[in-house]
């Protein structure tokens, strides 16, 4: 059927043999004014052949008919007619409907409504309630929430080690000192101990605790001392035993003339007279060099206590003028920049002279020789502890509890749970008695075993005294195995004691190791001990934070050089690099910052090695 031809210009219709409508397709989801049916019925009229009347009025229908208002969910129908070639053609396309806000009228009606008005008010405070609640909130949490508590910074004592120097013998006057403490600041020593500088006797004993002997100077030749070693961030801290005095001590002197109040600042006793009149010591206590404790003066017709030489009387403790007056001695030192001490023999402070003897040991000795006794009255005694925290007070309350206030002698593990239990006592506790009677043939599992009791009993740290008074280190071995175990000391959580020789070897490896006490791992790093090969000692100190390097320091006990295997120690990485080394250390390809593979390690008869790593995750 052919369709008919609408002329434009004059609005006839051409009769066609079959007229035609043509027209698209409408989807099924568009809807025109009301739903599908009236779409189809729409189309069938403008498909009919009726002639134009029809068509126009179809088209005139569609065209002008009005929608109303349309449905915010539907789109609305656009009718066109198109010219084609002079045929008229229908298009019907869907127009998509925009939804349009109120007019400015309709909100004004509103804007000053009290509902709206109340509405709003509500939701700007409810909005800044909220808004302030939210910020609140954030700030408690960030105060509140649990904080990642920065390690306790350690004190300088912890972080240097300490050199301990006996002018006397090793210098001749305190003002050669001034050149000895620049030395070794360079070396990163920052901690010296002054030994016997005070008056002594002939026999090596203290007659005067408040003064300097005259061959080394004076006090005012120490103030200086001390004040240049501020200037230097060093400190000063002085050994002294409190135990007794030369008997050619004023104190002494006034004691056997029973003049007040030195009267009772010694022990003194009567001692017993048996039937036959025979005076014989009050009690069997004995001198730590053999016979017994007591000897008679005859001037003052007693007998006094000596737990060491006779020409060294034990000071009376029980007697709180003697408790002041070495309070005092300590204050005095303080007030001359002093910041601390090393008290020597003070498990003998206190004797309990009302109890009587002392009980037999249990196996058999000599019984003149000082280990035939259970020495409970005189030695280790709880009133011990009762007078050195009066002094360990007086230390701290002067040096803003920066102070050092330490003990010279190995302490017993029973004896060090007292003193230190609730409120420290002493700081840095020695325990390291096999290092200080080692010879060059200690043994790897020795020195593990040594370290990890130490450790255990002494607490996170301890104090490693790698000498004796009898024997020091270089007395009892050769100088570079002595210097090997020294360096292998250097990084142990502790601080290490030592004497101004062993500052003093060749190379820089002293200098390299007190230098990185300093460094993180080092001052708060776990310390884990091991064995390798069978004769190496190895311990490692890391602290797991990011960016911190861990420490392996290895000494090897052996007569022989070993190849060795650090790379199955827990976190120890596959390269190495190394740090420092022994003077005795000689193998090929390995030096100062060289980085061999952990798994195969050289190392030297008797040497020490240091070597740094990436700890694994």
């Amino acid at each position: 059927m052919e369709s008919g031809k609408l002329n434009i210009d004059t609005g006839d219709v051409k009769a066609p043999t079959e007229p035609v409508a043509t027209y698209k397709p409408i989807p099924e989801n568009d809807v025109l004014l009301t739903d599908k049916e009236s779409v189809k019925e729409e189309e069938a009229k403008m498909a009919k052949q009726n002639g134009d009347a029809d068509i126009d009025d179809g088209a005139q229908e569609l065209m002008l008919k009005d929608t109303g208002r349309i449905n915010s969910n539907k789109d609305a129908t656009e009718v066109k007619f198109i010219s084609e070639n002079g045929d008229a053609k229908i298009d019907i396309e869907t127009v998509k409907q925009t939804l349009t806000g109120m007019g400015k009228e309709e909100l004004m009606k509103f804007a000053n409504d009290p509902f709206w008005i109340r509405l709003r008010w509500f939701m700007f405070i409810a909005f800044w309630l909220l808004w302030a609640g939210m910020l609140a909130g954030a700030i408690a949490i960030i105060v509140m929430a649990p904080k990642c508590s920065a390690p306790e910074p350690k004190k300088l004592w912890e972080e240097s080690p300490i050199v301990t120097i006996n002018p006397a013998v090793t210098l001749g006057n305190l003002t050669e000192l001034n050149k000895i403490l620049t030395e070794l600041k360079a070396k990163h020593v920052r901690v010296i101990s002054l030994e016997n500088i005070m008056p002594t006797s002939l026999s090596g004993h203290t007659v005067e605790f408040r003064n300097i002997e005259p061959s080394l100077g004076n006090l005012k030749d120490f103030k200086e001392l001390v004040e240049t070693a501020t200037k230097q961030e060093q400190e000063i801290i002085l050994e002294v035993d409190p135990n007794h005095t030369s008997d050619e001590h004023i104190w002494f002197k006034d004691s056997v003339k029973s003049i007040e109040p030195y009267a009772k600042y010694y022990v003194w006793s009567k001692g017993k007279i048996d039937s036959e009149g025979k005076r014989s010591p009050p009690n069997n206590w004995l001198s730590i060099y053999g016979g017994t404790a007591w000897e008679w003066h005859p001037e003052r017709q007693e007998y006094y206590l000596h737990q060491f030489n006779k020409t060294q009387p034990d000071l009376n403790y029980e007697n709180p003028d003697v408790v002041k007056e070495f309070s005092d001695i300590l204050m005095h030192w303080l007030k001359l920049g002093v910041t601390g001490f090393r008290l020597a023999n003070t498990q003998y402070l206190v004797e309990k002279l009302s109890s009587g003897n002392e009980a037999a040991t249990a196996q058999p000795a000599d019984s003149e020789s000082y280990q035939s006794l259970n020495h409970v009255y005189t030695r280790d005694v709880i009133e011990n502890g009762v007078v050195l925290r009066q002094w360990r007070q007086i230390v701290s309350n002067n040096t803003n509890d920066n102070g050092l206030f330490m003990l010279k002698e190995t302490i017993r593990n029973d004896t060090l749970a007292v003193f230190n239990d609730k409120v420290k006592l002493v700081d840095l506790p020695q325990k390291s008695q096999f290092l200080s009677n080692a010879d060059s043939n200690i043994s790897a599992t020795a020195l593990r075993l040594g370290v990890d009791n130490s450790l255990k009993s002494a607490g996170a740290w301890p104090a490693w005294d790698l000498n004796n008074v009898e024997r020091p280190l270089h007395e009892r071995m050769p100088d570079q195995v002595a210097e090997s175990l020294t360096l292998m000391t250097l990084l142990l959580p502790g601080t290490p004691i030592l004497s101004l020789a062993q500052t003093k070897y060749p190379g820089d490896a002293f200098e390299i190791l007190t230098k990185e006490r300093s460094v993180s791992a080092f001052l708060y790093g776990e310390t884990k001990t091991d064995i390798v090969n069978g004769t190496v000692f190895v311990y490692t100190r890391n602290w797991l934070k990011s960016g911190n390097p861990g420490y392996l320091v290895a000494y090897q006990s052996g007569d022989q050089s070993a190849i060795v295997d650090f790379s199955n120690i827990p976190q120890v990485s596959e390269q190495v690099r190394v740090v420092a080394l022994s003077s005795n250390y000689h193998e090929k390809d390995i030096a100062v910052k060289s980085t061999p593979p952990s798994n195969s390690v050289p190392i030297s008869p008797k040497s020490t090695m240091v070597v740094t790593f990436v700890p694994k995750a």
